[in-house]
């Protein structure tokens, strides 16, 4: 499928021009007004009237910019227009904030004189405009309480491969329910196969920039180093040199809802006519790590996440034992504490639902702790799925029960109610400084990576086993699931993640379970929930 853009402007109103022609009416940038000379490519991605657009780029091809202009023209052209921006993190946000969005709206005359209200002040979480529009600028990598309750025409979504996909971006995409726009777009430079970016690049139209060879006519697209030419990009069949300036967009999966385009360095009109800029490319290959190559400067995903536990490993955890639903009097053997964890379902996304979970311990005398009992609810049926959990728990004998409250407050309330406030706690994963704490009304933070990590390590060491493998084999593939990547460099936190379509539920049950068996300990204090937050 081909882009064809064929539409006129009328100077006299703003309505009738496309988003790139606004976008060199109006910006400035570096103190020049800017120009699509360089990036003729970028003008059927700015022009498009995309419901979701996701750019999967390497470093340095004006990602940022585009994301830039695209929200200042979108502000301009449209009164009252809501804007919501979403990095991975605060100090992200901020740069966003200061040296492209403050700078475009400072720096270009025509909206500095005839866009902006000096009786308005702008911060780094929000920018308003004379014509009503206004951008709200925040933050979200694993937790998305911080931008929930945001109403917003177009959500903008920058370093989406930093952002946990089903934790965090259906949730806040709900920010657009009630707009007649609902425009979501994603920016990000690709990091593994499993990263939430390669989700959404699977799910889009995957546009390539097809350039044809002026030696053989053969069809060319970057996605490997075979491109690489001592002066330039080059035809993988004959090696002519291709000129990047003479290309169409065409889409690998078309019909697909989300509108996907790949750029790469490679692709960029300057690095091939400047020596210069082709020689940094040179150097980068001769450099960087292969992974690191292909992200950042061909921008295409690359290799496995790294996991702290094997499969071997975990199978190694399992003992000869089966669990029953109905507990056999030899399971609580030398058992001094029971504690269940519980995942509820979330919704997941659109390849599966995730599941409702719950995963009992047992602490042992030695401090490990024993898999009484697990179970996945494969539907999700919250009323019927709450009543059995009670069920369950009464059965087993459980102390206490640690509720997921990220999305089942009403869940834990209906299990306050059938096992009584003594027995029921909530924690909600987060980014906090400690590593649990007590958030003074109604759940307990937890944070997310060392949550998992201390999971993990508990796995590696031993410090819990599991009952037959036969009935684990489920659950373990949920923990092979989760794999660790870091941050952009600068900002360099380790998270867990996993690929979208793969449900990783049995680890957080075990997870909410373990944060359960320290309060049951008494390492953590344990607070009655007050379901009313006061």
């Amino acid at each position: 499928m081909l882009l064809n853009v064929n539409r006129k402007a009328d100077p006299n109103d703003l309505g009738s021009y496309t988003r790139s022609q606004l976008t060199e009416a109006l910006i400035h940038l570096e103190g020049e007004p800017f120009s699509f000379q360089n990036y003729e490519f970028y003008r059927p991605i700015y022009d498009g009237n995309w419901q979701a657009l996701l750019m999967k780029c390497g470093r340095q091809v004006a990602k940022s910019t585009t994301g830039n202009n695209m929200i200042l023209t979108n502000s301009i052209a449209i009164p009252h227009f809501r804007t919501l921006f979403v990095s991975p993190s605060q100090g992200q946000t901020a740069r966003f904030s200061h040296s492209r969005l403050q700078k475009g709206i400072t720096y270009s005359p025509h909206i500095r004189n005839n866009f902006t209200d000096p009786s308005i002040p702008m911060n780094v979480g929000m920018k308003h405009f004379s014509n009503g529009a206004e951008v709200v600028l925040s933050y979200a990598s694993d937790d998305p309480d911080r931008v929930r309750g945001v109403s917003a025409d177009q959500l903008v979504w920058d370093e989406i491969q930093d952002i946990i996909y089903d934790a965090v971006v259906p949730v806040v995409n709900e920010c657009m329910a009630e707009s007649e726009y609902g425009w979501t777009w994603y920016f990000g430079t690709p990091k593994s196969m499993e990263n939430t970016i390669e989700y959404l690049w699977q799910h889009s139209t995957q546009d390539e920039w097809l350039m044809k060879c002026e030696g053989c006519n053969k069809y060319n697209y970057v996605i490997d180093d075979r491109h690489i030419g001592k002066t330039g990009i080059i035809c993988v069949k004959c090696g002519k040199n291709l000129n990047p300036r003479k290309g169409i967009w065409y889409s690998m999966n078309p019909g697909a809802y989300i509108r996907g385009f790949h750029v790469s360095q490679l692709i960029m009109p300057l690095n091939n006519e400047s020596e210069k800029r082709w020689s940094r490319v040179l150097y980068k290959y001769d450099t960087y790590s292969e992974s690191k190559f292909k992200n950042e400067v061909l921008g295409v995903s690359d290799a496995i996440g790294t996991r702290m536990v094997s499969q071997e490993d975990l199978e190694n955890l399992c003992r000869d034992y089966k669990i029953k639903r109905k507990p056999d009097k030899k399971m609580f053997r030398k058992v001094s504490k029971i504690v269940a964890g519980v995942d509820w379902s979330g919704g997941g996304s659109s390849e599966y639902a995730s599941r409702t979970v719950i995963h009992i311990w047992g602490l042992m005398p030695d401090g490990r702790m024993k898999t009484l009992y697990y179970h996945i609810f494969p539907t999700a049926n919250a009323v019927a799925d709450v009543r059995e959990i009670i069920s369950i728990c009464k059965d087993y004998g459980v102390d206490l029960v640690c509720g997921d409250a990220g999305g089942g407050a009403v869940a834990n309330a209906m299990l306050v109610e059938g096992l009584g406030a003594h027995k029921v706690m909530q924690a909600q994963y987060g980014s906090i400084s400690q590593h649990i704490r007590w958030n003074g009304k109604d759940r307990y933070s937890v944070d997310r990576t060392a949550a998992i990590d201390a999971m993990m390590l508990d796995y590696k060491n031993g410090n819990v086993f599991f009952a037959h493998p036969t009935q684990m084999k489920p659950a373990i593939d949920d923990i092979l699931a989760e794999y660790e990547e870091v941050t952009k460099k600068g900002d360099g936190r380790r998270v867990w993640r996993h690929f979208p379509s793969v449900p990783d539920d049995a680890l957080h049950a075990q997870v909410f379970g373990r944060v359960g068996m320290e309060v049951a300990k008494g390492t953590m204090e344990f607070y009655p929930i007050n379901m009313t937050g006061t």
